[in-house]
């Protein structure tokens, strides 16, 4: 049987460091007896209807970038209703999602899990009509993660974020917000919310002191309060990084999916890449959507 695998690369991930090694890359694919194609990407509508379109061909894709060049091939794949095994080699400014699921960051290694490494059935989200692979988020921070400039995040990745989120302290604003689930409802003034299925998200969030399964069919929707001075944003902020989340200013809940209404719209972040603006959410898990190669 012909293997056919799709390989979808990013080249401004990462400090440009895809152009750098997609030859070792092809070659160790090739090598394991897979039949490549590869698809450098220009822009996210572009993919997404590339792969949408193509995926039908292959019996593998594989990701060659990062978080939001993964958004844009799961959204293409959902969007075909093919499922195939989907490799990720993680180039990105952060890789959140393969540090998540304790993927190679070594761009060989990763090519190698892929031809050698086992499926796993990984829950995504969705946000309305789009879909996301391990958080969508909105407020304070969330618009950094895709406002920061390209070449800063590849300079520096994870500190781009938060010297970003430093520039704006001074114009962060509440989100009045009703929340409902399936299991409670809360309404009040948030700083920050976020829903996701990950340890940890960009340079702020960090969930590794929890139990926190990517096949269990629920994600943690995190909210935010609105501190009342300076004193208390910076301890919210320390426990917050500390993954301290006794702080009173912090719910954290599970569940499979959530309706989220906002007095004013706001802009959301899915994946760290822009997700419009809206104040009328519906957040939804869809477990085991995707075959993701792990090792």
């Amino acid at each position: 049987m012909n293997d056919k695998l799709l390989l979808v690369v990013n080249p401004r991930s990462g400090r440009g460091r895809a152009k750098d090694y997609i030859i070792e890359i092809v070659s160790t694919l090739t090598q394991g007896g897979k039949t490549v194609t590869v698809y450098p990407t220009c822009n996210k509508a572009a993919t997404i209807s590339y792969v949408a379109e193509n995926v039908i061909k292959y019996n593998t894709i594989v990701v060659c970038g990062g978080d939001g060049t993964l958004n844009e091939v799961l959204n293409g794949l959902i969007l075909s209703g093919v499922k195939i095994p989907v490799g990720y080699i993680p180039l990105g400014s952060t890789n959140d999602f393969a540090t998540s699921l304790d993927l190679p960051s070594d761009c060989i290694t990763a090519a190698e899990n892929i031809l050698n490494g086992n499926i796993f059935q990984y829950d995504i989200g969705s946000m309305n009509d789009n879909y996301f692979s391990y958080i969508a988020c909105a407020g304070a921070f969330a618009e950094t993660s895709y406002t920061t400039n390209q070449n800063l995040k590849n300079k520096i990745g994870h500190s781009a974020y938060l010297l970003s989120s430093v520039k704006s302290l001074s114009t962060l604003r509440k989100i009045t917000m009703e929340v409902n689930t399936p299991e409670f409802s809360v309404t009040g003034d948030y700083l920050f919310c976020s829903f996701s299925n990950s340890l940890n998200a960009g340079a702020l969030l960090n969930f590794k002191g929890m139990d926190i399964k990517f096949d269990d069919g629920l994600f943690e929707l995190l909210l935010v309060k609105m501190p009342r001075d300076l004193l208390e944003f910076s301890a919210l902020i320390r426990d917050l990084l500390n993954a301290n989340l006794k702080n009173k200013y912090i719910e954290l809940f599970r569940t499979n999916e959530c309706h989220i209404k906002i007095e004013r719209g706001i802009g959301w972040s899915l994946d760290g890449e822009d997700g419009g603006i809206t104040d009328d959410i519906y957040l939804k898990v869809h477990p085991k959507a995707i075959d993701i190669i792990r090792s």
